[in-house]
């Protein structure tokens, strides 16, 4: 249980962080857009080594959710923040 709330909990804070990278490049917003891609590779680090140490297809499957989940959870997060604060 431990290692799915790993995985969600990055996955959640992915999704959020590549949204505002997105939203940052549109709006042209230089320092914005480098500090999201400066820090964008060490989101995933949290949850690298579950994916390099499954053995089967059953776990590969479960982490596919268990990110599934995550990205999909921090997408609805970011529309529902960001449609509160526009």
């Amino acid at each position: 249980m431990k290692k799915a709330a790993i995985i969600f909990t990055s996955a959640f804070i992915i999704e959020i962080s590549s949204t505002f990278y997105i939203k940052y490049v549109s709006d042209q917003n230089f320092i914005g857009m480098i500090f999201f891609a400066c820090i964008g590779p060490f989101l995933g680090l949290p949850f690298l080594n579950y994916v390099i140490e499954s053995e089967d297809f059953k776990e590969r499957l479960q982490m596919a959710f268990y990110l599934s989940i995550g990205y999909v959870s921090g997408s609805i997060f970011v529309f529902y923040v960001l449609n509160k604060l526009l």
